[in-house]
């Protein structure tokens, strides 16, 4: 009985899989947003040829099915339309036109009757209304994909910081005699090391070729391989860095641990295995641990470019036996993703810490990323700055900072007369979003300094900016640096409660 069960529920799945693979060639002419230009023409010239092709088997003295109950050969011209847009549509309407004038003469046929303006009129305005439909679905695809990126973005980060918790409460993490240092504390080293300072040198980039793009430099590969030595315990190990030179992609060595390293061979399984998953691999890994001949034990990437390939790296040459335990790894691949997310972020920063380098350097990098979503797909966000007037205790700055928004990100900064200031990142927010969160947001403050008897106007001034690129952010310094009396006037984003 439990056999008959068995393979009723394997057919049942099998023949759903063959269903679902019989429709599956219908999803091909849903709105396409990443086939290029020239697979776009060829596919608007093809569909109404074959079309056409199709009306005249079916019916040689009228192809255009003009005279038929119902113009199928419009769905030529439409299916691009909807696919790929207005124009390449109207390519299909322009090319039944043609055949409509030219038809007779190339097949040797009785010329046809005079031109049916109706029936290419009503073709043309259905292909420009499919057209304008189908755009609105790409545009709305594009954003869809571009806030899906930056939500999982920040899952990861998240993901990894539920990972130190975890670590960081266990009760059984014991301290082994040549691990100078734990998880958490590597972490704030690492944190401690790449937080900007005013008065920080910046690091010297690599000397350009002539003719060719300036390579860019990491942040700090020497000390961060410092930590990785003391942390994890590798022995010997390099930061590589691919560079376009006049012989061609070539991977140099920015930082070394260790004696001499071999040269990186991008053929070699685990630098071949990052570069095409850009996830850290080892050799105990169970697909990787019977290679032969591989001089790597470990890879991790370190900073991808605007095409998402690998161009920075962390090849691992030589580590103890006993250095290959989970938590080990573990701890060893967190690092290297934390890295990773800093360099990322690092990209884009250098235009905001122009206009106020003393800021936090998180700070810089939350402002720079949210610019750069504004500005290329138009996804607003805004900055709230909550700005003390009299007596506002620690205790009660940081309660209010707790009840901020949880996909929020808080800094409490000096004000103007350096009194505490609290400043509020909120991504990705729409205007009556941004109503609500003043309404909430004051209510809680009232509730808080009620205790006191003070009112919410009396402690805070509220501010509203918008988070737009270096402009936005040398605003968000002026707004906190200047004095009460010479405070311009407040713009049309400023509210106070």
């Amino acid at each position: 009985m439990k056999l008959d069960n068995l393979s009723t529920r394997v057919t049942r799945r099998m023949r759903g899989e063959t269903t679902r693979w019989r429709w599956q060639w219908l999803r091909y002419w849903r709105p396409n947003t990443e086939s290029g230009r020239l697979m776009a023409m060829v596919e608007s010239v093809l569909l109404p040829v074959l079309v056409l092709w199709l009306g005249w088997k079916l019916r040689p003295d009228d192809p255009l099915g003009a005279h038929a109950g119902f113009p199928w050969a419009w769905f030529g011209p439409w299916l691009i339309a909807v696919r790929y847009g207005a124009g390449y549509g109207l390519f299909g309407v322009a090319f039944y036109a043609a055949f409509w004038k030219f038809g007779p003469l190339l097949f040797g046929t009785v010329p046809a009757e005079s031109f049916p303006a109706e029936f290419f009129l009503g073709g043309m305005l259905m292909t420009l209304i499919l057209g304008e439909f189908g755009a609105a679905f790409r545009n709305r695809q594009v954003l869809h994909r571009e806030v899906t990126k930056d939500l999982t973005a920040r899952l990861e980060r998240t993901k990894r910081r539920l990972f130190v918790i975890k670590e960081a409460l266990s009760t059984l993490e014991q301290e082994l005699t040549d691990r100078p240092m734990t998880l958490r504390d590597a972490l704030l080293d690492l944190r401690r090391t790449f937080t900007f300072q005013g008065n920080r040198r910046a690091l010297p980039a690599p000397d350009a070729v002539p003719g060719l793009p300036a390579p860019r430099p990491l942040p700090d590969p020497r000390a961060f391989l410092q930590l990785l030595s003391q942390s994890c315990r590798l022995v010997e190990a390099g930061i590589f860095v691919r560079e376009i030179t006049p012989q061609g992609l070539q991977w140099r060595l920015a930082a070394s641990l260790g004696q001499t390293l071999p040269a990186l061979d991008p053929a070699e399984v685990l630098i071949n295995r990052i570069l095409e998953t850009h996830q850290s691999v080892h050799i105990a890994q169970t697909h990787l641990g019977e290679t032969d001949g591989n001089p790597w034990v470990f890879a991790a990437p370190l900073r991808l470019d605007e095409y998402d390939e690998v161009d920075a790296l962390l090849a691992v040459h030589t580590m103890p036996f006993m250095s290959f335990e989970e938590n080990n790894l573990q701890r060893l691949q967190v690092l290297c993703a934390s890295y990773l997310d800093f360099s990322q972020l690092e990209l884009s920063v250098e235009d905001v810490r122009s206009a106020w380098v003393q800021a936090p350097i998180s700070l810089q990098q939350e402002w720079a990323q949210l610019s750069e979503l504004g500005q290329n797909f138009k996804l607003h966000s805004y900055c709230a700055v909550w700005s003390g007037q009299g007596r506002v205790s620690d205790d009660v700055l940081a309660e209010f900072a707790g009840l901020q928004p949880v996909e929020s990100s808080t800094w409490t900064l000096k004000g103007r007369g350096g009194k505490p200031a609290l400043v509020v990142l909120l991504p990705l927010l729409s205007s009556a979003g941004l109503a609500n969160y003043r309404r909430d947001m004051v209510t809680l403050l009232g509730q808080i300094l009620g205790r006191s008897n003070q009112r919410p106007d009396q402690a805070f001034d509220l501010d509203f900016l918008e988070v737009a690129g270096p402009s936005g952010f040398l605003e968000l310094r002026r707004l906190l640096a200047s004095a009460a009396a010479d405070r311009p006037s407040t713009p049309p984003m400023a509210e106070r409660p």
